[in-house]
């Protein structure tokens, strides 16, 4: 059987003559952008649009990386449209900060591209190969352009350790329905698979990983940027996830998605994997800080709710001064398990479901996560 490619080619930073050149020579192992793109094609570049925060915290997929796939594009003939859901309700004043702040929105002005959030028009497209699901409610234009690509941002993740070519899929989703899947498959293996079974509805073409500045710690919203200086492609996007978490330093099939489709036969492993352009061993990053851990790996699934407050990490209010009541955290909690009548968020342990939407949608950064104090001196040195 083939082997899986992932080309990966350096790219020091997001200068534009820099992100061209380096997408140029991440492409061309793989026949360049015009073995995907045919003249008069609509390409959807599906970008990670998380939430309102400046290109320089490496939230989202980089605006000069946009923008250099939206001329690559343009050159083969294409159409190229850019689309996401960002979390979180998704108002028109929420989403119009969001295009502003990532800049993405100067982008798609500037080269004349559309730029479409996939809350409003949707469709239900089939996932024949699902486990858990077999359709999904997405944005029309997921189904009905010619080409996909896949731009994901490399960060670690609170909730299943790294998100990355797979999981940059979910965001086809429409807005708060993603956080309703949070509470229909609360254990993190059973949102992998869910995961999954939404990429392989989508069948995406091409994955483009931003990997220049990757986001370590505390992703995939309140990490620090870190330098990894690469780009990677590839047209099977399991493979280049577990690659981009070999690169961080992470045992790939700690990563959820990883698991899942490798228990599904998808991928057996490294030795599946063909890496073309710049050497593993040249770009891993081996210091770089996961996000917070927990136990909840090492208590077996049936007992692990009865385990909960001591296995798992619970969000609270780490920085009430910064936190302005805005109600963002309740909205996007799909249990209802957060109470803002004190114009802060008080969160229901009992009811909290450890999906971490609230951190993760936090504008102001205030939410975090801790473990329990007797599990804590457990999970020291643990990455």
């Amino acid at each position: 059987m083939a082997k899986s490619v992932v080309s990966i080619a350096q790219c020091s930073n997001y200068e534009t003559d820099t992100i061209t050149r380096s997408l140029h020579d991440v492409l061309a192992p793989l026949g360049g952008i015009e073995a995907f793109v045919k003249p008069g094609d609509t390409v959807l570049l599906k970008v990670n649009l998380l939430r309102s925060a400046a290109p320089d915290k490496a939230v989202t997929t980089h605006p000069a990386l946009v923008e250099a796939t939206i001329n690559a594009v343009r050159a083969a003939g294409g159409v190229p449209i850019v689309g996401d859901s960002p979390g979180g309700p998704n108002s028109a004043s929420m989403v119009k900060k969001i295009v502003e702040t990532t800049e993405l929105g100067a982008v798609c002005a500037r080269t004349g591209t559309e730029l479409v959030i996939f809350d409003t028009d949707t469709v239900r497209i089939k996932s024949t190969n699902g486990k858990l699901y077999t359709s999904f409610n997405v944005g029309r234009i997921v189904r009905d352009a010619d080409v996909v690509i896949g731009m994901p941002k490399l960060k670690t993740h609170g909730f299943q350790r790294l998100t990355g070519a797979v999981k940059v899929f979910f965001g086809v989703i429409p807005g708060l329905e993603k956080a309703q899947f949070h509470l229909k498959v609360p254990g993190r293996m059973d949102f992998a698979e869910m995961l999954l079974d939404v990429y392989l509805a989508v069948k995406p073409h091409l994955s483009i990983m931003d990997a220049v500045v990757a986001m370590e710690g505390d992703g995939p919203a309140g990490g620090t940027p870190r330098s990894v200086g690469v780009l990677m492609a590839a047209t099977d996007a399991v493979a280049m996830d577990f690659v981009a978490s070999a690169a961080i330093g992470i045992e790939p099939l700690d990563v959820y998605t990883n698991l899942a489709a490798h228990d599904r036969g998808l991928l057996g492993g490294m030795d599946d994997i063909e890496i073309v352009g710049a050497r593993l061993a040249d770009i891993r990053v081996d210091d770089f800080k996961l996000a917070t851990g927990d136990m909840a790996d090492r208590i077996p699934g049936r007992f692990l709710e009865f385990f909960k407050d001591l296995a798992t990490s619970k969000p609270f209010l780490a920085a009430g001064e910064t936190c302005t009541g805005c109600a963002t955290c309740k909205q996007s909690c799909p249990n209802d398990a957060i109470d803002l009548s004190t114009g802060k968020p008080r969160f229901d342990y009992s009811a909290c479901i450890r999906c971490y939407c609230c951190e993760e949608l936090c504008p102001e950064l205030a939410v975090k996560r801790k473990n329990h104090w007797i599990v804590r001196p457990f999970l020291r040195g643990r990455r």
